[in-house]
């Protein structure tokens, strides 16, 4: 299993321990939250008795509670002798069942009780789920020593309020482990697609498919290697029938439910501001005050991984602002939010081929490619050989302060903790890169100011200028005039 081997460790050492566990899987929507658990217990720890249920989005309380007891039976065959309306009711049939289960195998391995989107079942905590779910665990689950109670949600936000931090009622602090889950990195992404789909690839086309899906499992899996890239994104995405035409929506809808569209409105103001916005500026963008509401939808887009803080360098705690860091959000906003079905039912056929080569793709990988860098920067940090003394990334700009400078903007400061920094310039480029002339003007305008006003006078360091390109630098004049102290590629970054 591709990319998930600490995940699979975890469980398994849970498997292996002493008394009963609580356990929450987290992550967005399609990253392969429930692949992971049934494939732990289908394939790997069999001799566990398993059972699973998944919550259904906005269905009431009876739909819910008719549907975990069908998932009793489907599971165990049995069927409860009265009827069952509330979920105190439920989790006794089910602690009956089990015990009787366990009785009867004669079953001396652990008892797995998976319950999927958990969010979904109870999500304004009206119908009294948490409660029979903490009582559950207080009074059987925990008393048994054998139980592995395993809570799962694509809404992050709501399992770290309502199971990992609430400060009262029966789930508190009966948590006992966490696994989060996140997209694949660049190089899981490269197993994956190399391995587990087949493609033959270089490093370049596995970079722009990043671009596109990120590295979301589900959305990797609907690509077929016998199709070329542009022929697997016209039929996922520019066809009304395709796999990730509806996602957009969908995942929101299923994530944030009532509160979808407010959510949505925070993304597309942020996606018109690449380099991102903070609190005010969003605040003041969108014509929102900055109250419990608006701070509440960041943290969920945040914790949902559709966003990221990015601090400024010097002003760590109110300089950060907030970019969507999510590449498939990304790609949507600039190439599908805009087209109706009517629009994409009339594309000519190989539309995303004619897109390819035109100067507005251009500009999109090369700000993709810088985006995809910094979210992935512990692959830049393991292709430089610096991850053990890793500080922090962030951005850093500064107007002209005194007569004759120039303003300077740098979108990524690697920090060091040994006073090193690294400036860093990422270009995707379908050639090595040429730095101009005035290109490296700008450069060392950037080292300049940085080292005097972002750095001050009294503060020591050495800065490091660093180039991220796909193929390398053309050694020209311009290059030799710089102090360029690193040089990368796509294939150093994904060796």
């Amino acid at each position: 299993m591709i990319g998930r081997r600490k995940e699979l460790k975890t469980l398994s050492d849970i498997c292996d321990g002493r008394g009963s566990s609580f356990v929450a899987v987290y992550g967005r929507r399609r990253i392969g939250k429930t692949y992971l658990i049934n494939h732990m217990f289908k394939e790997h720890r069999k001799e566990c008795l398993f059972f699973n249920y998944t919550g259904i989005s906005e269905v009431p309380k009876e739909i819910q509670i008719e549907n975990f007891i069908d998932r009793i039976y489907e599971w165990f065959r049995v069927k409860p002798t009265e009827a069952i309306s509330n979920w105190s009711a439920v989790f006794r049939f089910l602690k009956y069942t089990i015990d009787d289960e366990v009785v009867k195998r004669n079953h001396k391995a652990k008892v797995i009780i998976f319950l999927d989107e958990i969010p979904w079942i109870d999500p304004n905590n009206k119908d009294g789920f948490l409660s029979s779910l903490g009582y559950f665990w207080n009074t059987y689950c925990e008393e048994r020593g054998n139980i592995v109670l395993i809570v799962c949600g694509s809404n992050a936000s709501w399992i770290k309020n309502r199971i990992f931090e609430e400060s009262t009622g029966p789930l508190y602090k009966r948590l006992t482990h966490k696994i989060p889950m996140y997209p694949f990195d660049l190089h899981e992404t490269k197993e994956y697609l190399l391995k587990e789909k087949g493609f033959n690839l270089d490093n370049k086309s596995i970079i722009e498919f990043y671009m596109v899906f990120g590295g979301v499992a589900k959305y990797l899996s609907y690509l077929d290697a016998r199709d070329s890239i542009s022929s697997n994104i016209d039929k996922l995405f520019f066809d009304t029938e395709g796999f990730m035409f509806n996602e957009y929506h969908a995942v929101f809808r299923s994530l944030f439910m009532e509160r979808a569209d407010y959510h949505k409105i925070l993304i597309e103001a942020l996606c018109l501001k690449p380099r991102g916005l903070s609190v005010t500026e969003l605040s003041k963008a969108l014509n929102l005050s900055v109250g419990g509401k608006l701070l509440s939808a960041i943290s969920e887009l945040e914790n949902s991984g559709f966003i990221q803080g990015i601090s400024k360098f010097g002003n760590k705690k109110k300089g950060i602002r907030y970019i969507v860091s999510d590449p498939y959000i990304l790609f949507h906003h600039k190439w599908i939010k805009e087209l109706s079905r009517n629009d994409i039912a009339n594309l000519d056929i190989g539309y995303w081929n004619s897109v390819v080569g035109s100067q507005k793709y251009a500009l999109w990988t090369g700000r993709s490619f810088e985006m995809l860098v910094i979210t992935n920067v512990r692959t830049y940090l393991k292709a430089r050989g610096a991850g053990g003394l890793f500080s922090g990334v962030y951005y850093w700009e500064s107007k002209a302060k005194e007569e004759g400078e120039t303003g300077a903007q740098i979108d990524m400061v690697v920090e060091y903790g040994n006073g090193i920094y690294d400036i860093v310039e990422c270009k995707f480029y379908n050639q090595e890169y040429e730095i101009s002339k005035e290109y490296a003007k700008t450069m060392m305008n950037k080292m300049l100011m940085f080292r005097k006003h972002g750095l001050k006078r009294t503060q020591k360091g050495e800065l490091k200028m660093v180039f991220l390109t796909t193929y390398g630098l053309v050694h020209n004049v311009a290059y030799n005039s710089l102090n360029i102290s690193g040089e990368l590629t796509i294939d150093e970054l994904l060796s």
